[in-house]
């Protein structure tokens, strides 16, 4: 693929890190998810149960490890795409208070690869802290690092907290169904984006995972992402709409999401310096806990 100017390198390399915050919109009210794996997911037997179950986040240090891809296609071209892959670690500590939990989430190591016209990644100083509080009306993030600018790590830890931090309904049942939605600000590569998400969750019912006994939660997303802002004086403006799955396993004995998979499909629309580009991206995140 070749470009025929520098900023046009640049913001391609803004791309990746808009699909990873789950970007804006008012949307209609998502449809409840059919109970299927997404695709690439290694199905694990159901367990045969009519019970219920009462998941609650315990007090206490959670970390995970994240693995994160997203291929990049220029839909204006020969079907050319971009690769960029990254990883991160991450810890969320949870206290309980009367109103329910506030927790602090912290980055402490991430690295990414890219490839092609993606470019070098914005340079960020770990660790990159965030806090707030998670009670039965959602989630709220309250504050970052003392003088810390907005940067695409601290939009990544938004988004991973609002996949992490669920409030989860009592009891859970198989079949049983709700619905959410989240809005999430964030500023990639320092373009400010406002995201609102539709999120439609089901339990599928009591699996075995990595051998042990966990409540499998499904979820299908719909979103919409926009953002304008300034990157190295260019003006730059995305506007993305698309949809999403989500697999949660959950340990009712430890109050711990065990792991967690999300799928996403996003098609772009970038303005760059008033030349515009279609792009679509497909991403997945595998959220491992780390015993």
């Amino acid at each position: 693929m070749i470009f025929p100017s520098r900023h046009e390198r640049l913001f391609f390399g803004i791309i990746f890190s808009v699909a990873c915050t789950t970007p804006r919109s008012s949307l209609p009210p998502a449809p409840t998810p059919v109970p299927t794996p997404p695709t690439g997911q290694v199905a694990v037997p159901i367990v045969p149960t009519a019970g219920a179950w009462s998941f609650k986040y315990q007090p206490g240090i959670a970390g995970y490890q994240v693995a994160r891809s997203a291929t990049i296609t220029r839909l204006d071209t020969a079907g050319n795409a971009e690769l960029s892959t990254n990883t991160s670690h991450e810890s969320v500590t949870l206290d309980s208070t009367d109103l329910g939990l506030n927790f602090v989430g912290v980055v402490d190591g991430f690295t990414t690869t890219t490839q092609g016209l993606i470019g070098p990644v914005q340079p960020t100083q770990l660790p990159v802290q965030v806090s707030g509080s998670l009670t039965t009306g959602g989630l709220t993030i309250s504050s970052q690092t003392p003088g810390e600018k907005c940067n695409p790590v601290h939009s990544v830890l938004f988004a991973d907290l609002y996949n992490l931090l669920v409030p989860f309904p009592q009891p859970l049942s198989p079949g049983f169904s709700w619905t959410d939605s989240v809005e999430v600000r964030g500023c990639p590569a320092g373009v400010p984006t406002l995201s609102h998400t539709n999120r439609a969750f089901t339990v599928a019912g009591e699996v075995t995972y990595d051998g042990h006994p966990a409540v499998m939660v499904q979820r299908v997303d719909t979103t919409r992402a926009q953002g304008e802002g300034g990157l190295q004086q260019h003006r730059v403006s995305i506007d993305a709409h698309g949809t999403g799955t989500a697999v949660y396993y959950l340990d009712v004995a430890s109050g711990r999401i065990m792991h967690l998979t999300t799928n996403q499909t996003l098609l772009l629309g970038v303005t760059a310096s008033g030349r515009q580009y279609q792009l679509k991206q497909d991403s997945k995140q595998e959220f491992g806990i780390v015993r």
